[in-house]
Formats: C-alpha cells, sequence, structure tokens
C-alpha cells in the first residue's frame, strides 16, 4: 500500500522510497469507518498507525473534564507513537471523521525498525519536535489573543490545510463541528458562537451543518491579527 496524498511534512512524506517499503513491510492494512474509534486514552497498546487515507481528530480530557480537541491529522500523518516510544498509556482519543485506512505496525516490529534503521528514528524524533513546538506556540498565541482572534488564526490554518475553490470561496473539506473548533482554541461552544456571528454578518464566510466556506480570506487575516 502506498500512500499518494500525504501531507507535506508528515512522517509518511520525510521517508524515501526505501524507508517506506520497510515501513510497509512491518505493517497490515486497517480500516474505519466515521465514527470508530482508533486510540482511546489511557489505554495500553504499543502500535502504531500511519494514516493512509481518511483523516481523524485527537482529543483528550481538559482538566475540567471538557474533551479537548487537540489536533486534526490526515494522510501520511503516524499516530500512537509517544505510547510506542515510552510505553505509557495513550495521552489522547484519536477518532475517524472520514472512512480512513492506516498502516498498523505492532509495537515490537516498530521498536526493532527503528533500531534497524536509525534514519526513520531520526525522522519520528523530527515529527515529535515538530507537534511539541506546535503545542507550545498555540498555548503562547492562546495566552496572548482573545477567542476571536484565535478562531481567525484557526481558519486561516484550516483554509491553508483543508481548503478547496468553490465558486463562492474556499471549502473547507474537513467537517468540523462548532465543539471541534471550541476545543482547538481552548474557547467554549458558546464563545466560538458568538465569534463567528460578526464573521457571518459581514460575509467573510458561511457556515452550515459541518460545512464552512470561506468567501473573504484577506478579511479573515485581518481578525486574526
Amino acid at each position: 500500500m502506498d500512500i499518494r496524498e500525504a501531507n507535506e511534512g508528515t512522517f509518511w512524506a520525510l521517508l524515501d522510497p526505501e524507508q517506506r517499503g520497510w515501513v510497509r513491510a512491518a505493517a497490515t492494512a486497517r480500516r474505519f469507518e466515521p465514527g470508530d474509534v482508533l486510540i482511546r486514552e489511557g489505554d495500553r497498546g504499543d502500535w502504531v498507525l500511519v494514516l493512509a487515507s481518511g483523516r481523524v481528530k485527537v482529543v483528550a480530557a481538559g482538566p475540567a473534564g471538557h474533551a479537548a480537541v487537540l489536533a486534526v491529522r490526515g494522510p501520511g500523518d503516524i499516530l500512537g507513537e509517544m505510547a510506542a516510544l515510552d510505553g505509557s498509556p495513550r495521552s489522547a482519543t484519536v477518532t475517524a471523521v472520514e472512512p480512513v485506512v492506516g498502516l498498523h505496525v505492532p509495537g515490537g516490529r516498530f521498536s526493532a525498525l527503528l533500531v534497524d534503521h536509525p534514519a526513520v528514528a531520526a525522522i519520528l524524533l523530527r515529527i515529535v519536535t515538530s507537534r511539541l513546538r506546535y503545542a507550545n506556540q498555540r498555548r503562547m498565541d492562546h495566552a496572548d489573543a482573545g477567542t476571536a482572534r484565535r478562531l481567525a488564526a484557526l481558519l486561516l490554518e484550516l483554509h491553508d490545510r483543508y481548503g478547496r475553490r468553490a465558486p463562492d470561496g474556499v471549502t473547507i473539506t474537513l467537517r468540523v463541528t462548532q465543539s471541534d473548533l471550541a476545543g482547538l482554541i481552548s474557547a467554549s461552544r458558546e464563545a466560538v458562537t458568538r465569534a463567528l456571528r460578526p464573521l457571518r454578518d459581514r460575509g467573510v464566510l458561511t457556515t452550515g451543518r459541518q460545512r464552512l466556506v470561506i468567501h473573504d480570506v484577506e478579511a479573515l487575516r485581518r481578525a486574526a491579527r
């Protein structure tokens, strides 16, 4: 199985053809339907999954017990690498938001792969470091900006990563709810609803049932500053 639409900068995208062959040789294909839980927070498990197609959301329980959306992952991304590296319980729940196909690598095989091929281990370290840096940057951004600015910045990120040009603007192909948006910027759903209202009123975007279309990206950039 090849991953033809791996997103730039993902684990799979950074592997060369030979390294991809090593991963494929250690893996079996797994399929998941929307709503299926791939990984559950607190569970034990040392296997990893490399997404071949489809997208998932990564959710963890917040301090007050509410669910916080940490990230959205797509083709080429690796899941479960932290527990595979240190043997700790799963740190978040991963749920399919679309039909998903992935390369499932058992923990023992994955560990052997990293030992036998240090270049692959170096790529994994690069991915882990990048995710940590991104998480730290998000924390700083959230500390310095109000809900409206954080939401605008997130919508720009979704525009850049998941936008598809349409006659009336740019459609975000990732299905997200207002609760998902709230989790991604550490805000309440009510605060996100209030922040979306002026953007809709000014024609910057329109929203529907798990549908989002951005009509004026420059106005969104100004709102994010």
